[in-house]
């Protein structure tokens, strides 16, 4: 049995061991289903958006975490995952202001490898189920989504008009057009701002789109550019004539000139050297806000595994406390130093993994979902943050690093 059934089986476990308490959550109900954008196209990378909705009693603001996915056949406990997703989630949800359970939702972007609907679809099944282990305020609950599988649409096109390009799917590229997210050809942003574009389509028919985002950073730029992949699109157009695809975050971790292109795979078209140009600005946009150091947060064992046990000291106000595990050191946004009796509310870049716990805890062991995650031998970069029921970060502690076993 291997390691990803027994964590499933195990976890599942556990959660069915307290339905007193999981009676007051949950996710994906009959009368409130979970949605997923669209099928699954066998053999082939599908990125969907999975749309999570549930109920819950929050007390002013709430958690909802999540550390890893699995994607299987039937019983997720008694059936061999297919494959595993190790991107944590973190939502904080709003309470009512009477007390009162409230609904919520968060959208989750999925990519299913080509090789797990193709085993799923060798073993003939027509869905596959994607599940997530949530704890939503303290309380484990499992969400379950159902995605449909589908063939590659096939052509069943009319007439071809003189000068276009015939592809496999039938699916013609009439034009395309890039801009920014604020609609312009061009943007100047800070170091470590926010920015995304968006590639307009038209087109006749419907089939697959394959195209890659693609970069050339300020090093190449000066001369020669030399374009490197961001992100690859694989996406269905179905009936219609217009479709927009947004990009993945775009770096701005460097001063000076970026190129940004969509460069089509199938179909091609006659028109496919555009470029968006952006400069980035030497400062960064904003001061990273600055909150007290949180002393004594020490980790009860040498090295990073099952038995390491973090312990911190409890700080007045604290709603939930954030366990953040970097696997590398993080920059800070701002562009000088800070001072040591202060550390950064947050780092320009995203933990690799960490794990939620209530306000009245002072120690916190790591799940087996999160020591999935881990690289052995490879020293990772840990802190605790403490945050209101408002969701404003109090204090946190310094960084420290820690290896994991071998």
């Amino acid at each position: 049995m291997s390691s990803a059934r027994i964590a499933i089986i195990c976890l599942l476990s556990f959660w069915l061991a307290i339905p007193a308490i999981a009676q007051e959550v949950e996710i994906c109900p009959s009368l409130q289903p979970c949605e997923v954008s669209r099928p699954v196209l066998v053999g082939r990378e599908t990125t969907v958006s999975v749309l999570w909705r549930g109920r819950a009693l929050f007390d002013q603001i709430g958690a909802i975490s999540s550390d890893v996915g699995y994607f299987t056949l039937g019983d997720p406990a008694s059936s061999e995952p297919l494959g595993v997703v190790r991107r944590p989630l973190m939502e904080r949800i709003t309470g009512s202001a009477d007390g009162r359970a409230i609904t919520f939702s968060f959208s989750e972007t999925l990519t299913v490898p080509a090789d797990v609907s193709q085993r799923a679809a060798a073993q003939g099944a027509r869905e596959l189920s994607y599940i997530r282990q949530f704890g939503i305020n303290g309380i484990p609950v499992t969400g379950v989504q159902t995605l449909r599988l589908s063939s590659p649409i096939p052509n069943a096109a009319p007439s071809v008009p003189e000068g276009s390009e015939v592809t496999a799917s039938g699916l013609i590229l009439r034009r395309l057009a890039l801009r920014f997210e604020d609609g312009a050809a061009v943007a100047s942003v800070a170091r470590a701002e926010r920015l995304r574009a968006l590639a307009h389509i038209d087109y006749d028919r419907a089939g697959l789109l394959e195209a890659v985002w693609e970069v050339a950073t300020p090093a190449t730029t000066r001369g020669e550019p030399s374009f490197r992949r961001l992100d690859n699109v694989r996406q269905y157009l179905g009936a219609g004539q217009q479709a927009s695809l947004r990009s993945p975050a775009l770096p701005t971790d460097q001063p000076g000139l970026y190129l940004l292109r969509l460069r089509l795979v199938q179909p091609t078209m006659a028109q496919n050297d555009i470029v968006l140009r952006y400069q980035v600005s030497g400062t960064s946009m904003v001061e990273p806000e600055r909150v007290p150091v949180m002393t004594a947060a020490t980790v009860q064992r040498a090295a990073l595994g099952p038995d390491a046990e973090f312990q911190w000291h409890r700080v007045r106000r604290a709603h939930v406390y954030q366990l953040e595990l970097y696997d590398q050191p993080p920059e800070q946004t701002a562009a000088e130093p800070l001072p040591p009796e202060t550390v950064p509310a947050q780092f320009a870049r995203a933990p690799a993994t960490g794990l939620m716990v209530k306000g009245s805890a002072a120690r916190a062991g790591l799940s087996p979902a999160v020591l999935h995650q881990l690289l052995p031998a490879h020293t990772y970069y840990w802190r605790v943050v403490a945050v209101d029921a408002s969701g404003t970060v109090l204090a946190a502690s310094p960084l420290q690093s820690i290896r994991t076993e071998q």
